[in-house]
């Protein structure tokens, strides 16, 4: 079904969203854990999961699929965002710049974020989701390497995956 034939009053189109939306949010709270079960998760995810149908994505599994890899780069963001808040125990700062740790703050975050979104307005609506890995990748690295603008991110992020195809 796509999202022309979607009729938000539709029950049918209520339990093809919602179906999508179930078989992302169970994988990621089971890697995520309790912690990670909150309305702003929820919210990001049902936006996606809409986005991507109104774009005419037509399945289901898809939709949960991609949707549930936007989730998670997202939560890795954040999670990676709170590190940096965090003061570091004595010692450990060799060992993290050692194994190649990076730490990200909220502005960061929001930049990576909004970098994966103009990539995914920008590409054909129904990219496969190792073509989706490859931007998010793109995208962490660059923010790892010191790069906080959004459209820097999405240039290098666009131009990674050109690289690979």
């Amino acid at each position: 079904m796509s999202f022309s034939e979607l009729n938000p009053s539709s029950d049918e189109s209520r339990a093809a969203l919602a179906r999508a939306f179930d078989a992302a949010w169970q994988p990621f709270i089971a890697r995520e854990g309790e912690a990670a079960d909150t309305d702003e998760n929820r919210r990001r995810l049902a936006l996606r999961i809409v986005s991507l149908a109104k774009s005419g994505k037509t399945d289901e599994d898809a939709l949960g699929e991609e949707a549930l890899i936007y989730l998670r780069v997202l939560s890795e963001a954040a999670r990676l965002g709170q590190r940096q808040r965090q003061p570091a125990p004595a010692g450990s700062m060799a060992r993290a710049h050692d194994e190649g740790g990076h730490s990200f703050g909220p502005e960061t975050v929001t930049a990576m974020s909004v970098a994966l979104d103009r990539c995914l307005d920008e590409l054909p609506l129904q990219i496969p989701s190792e073509a989706l890995k490859t931007l998010s990748t793109s995208i962490l690295d660059a923010a790892s390497r010191g790069e906080r603008d959004p459209e820097r991110m999405r240039l290098h992020a666009l131009e990674t995956l050109k690289a690979r195809t």
